[in-house]
């Protein structure tokens, strides 16, 4: 009876509510004072154990001469309320999973400054570029000679070795490029001499740089941010 008892509760009864299913299981169709004598509890107590059986699916409830009766659905009877449950469970799948994502892809911000910040900012960038092969970017581009100062040899080594492109909107066109043209194309776009900012695009992040002083990175991990920047890069190139 123990057992029958744990596998009832996993259906989604408490433990007394499964006594009493059982009791009138065992008596059939009564009322709540004679599945209390069998479920060993008191009326009112049973009485509301049947009403929560009766919301569950687990009974109905007859009325004959002003006297509520209570009965069972039959043992074969629980496959199919389970059954109905998984289907109601189906229907709100779409609404749950959408608010999983949600809380997945909530942005992941950091930031980093000084030259060592800005390195170890650049692996990551290369590392979630290894896929595609690709990095995009674009704005003003005394940034991106400040980015020289702080890459050295490091940037463009990795980059070539891994054989990752960088297309660059910039407002002008820097000596650096012209000698640097392995695995670039770069595009000129004077009004970008405006902004005082460089963003960096890869398939799951978002780079912003600024320089006040000292070059500071701000760097989004999200991917619908990087799709949103990628489609502002592409209406420019």
């Amino acid at each position: 009876m123990t057992e029958t008892k744990e596998i009832l509760k996993q259906t989604g009864l408490t433990e007394k509510e499964a006594e009493v299913y059982l009791a009138l299981l065992q008596l059939g169709e009564s009322p709540a004072t004679r599945v209390s004598q069998i479920a060993n509890l008191n009326r009112i107590t049973t009485y509301t154990l049947l009403k929560s059986l009766h919301e569950k699916g687990f009974c109905s409830i007859l009325d004959k001469n002003k006297i509520q009766f209570f009965k069972p659905i039959s043992p074969e009877n629980i496959l199919s309320l389970l059954e109905e449950k998984k289907n109601k469970i189906r229907t709100i799948i779409p609404e749950l999973k959408s608010k999983q994502n949600q809380i997945q892809e909530k942005p992941e911000t950091s930031l980093f400054e000084g030259k060592q910040g800005i390195v170890s900012m650049f692996d990551i960038i290369l590392k979630d570029a290894e896929k595609n092969k690709e990095v995009l970017a674009y704005g003003n581009v005394s940034i991106a000679e400040k980015l020289i100062e702080y890459q050295s040899l490091h940037w463009r080594k990795t980059r070539l070795n891994k054989k990752i492109k960088i297309k660059a909107i910039i407002d002008k066109l820097p000596e650096y490029i012209k000698n640097n043209k392995e695995l670039r194309e770069v595009k000129i776009n004077k009004p970008l001499s405006k902004i005082n900012t460089y963003t960096m695009i890869t398939e799951n992040y978002t780079a912003n740089l600024t320089l006040k002083g000292e070059l500071t990175g701000i760097l989004i991990k999200n991917k619908q941010v990087a799709d949103k920047e990628r489609f502002i890069f592409n209406l420019m190139w």
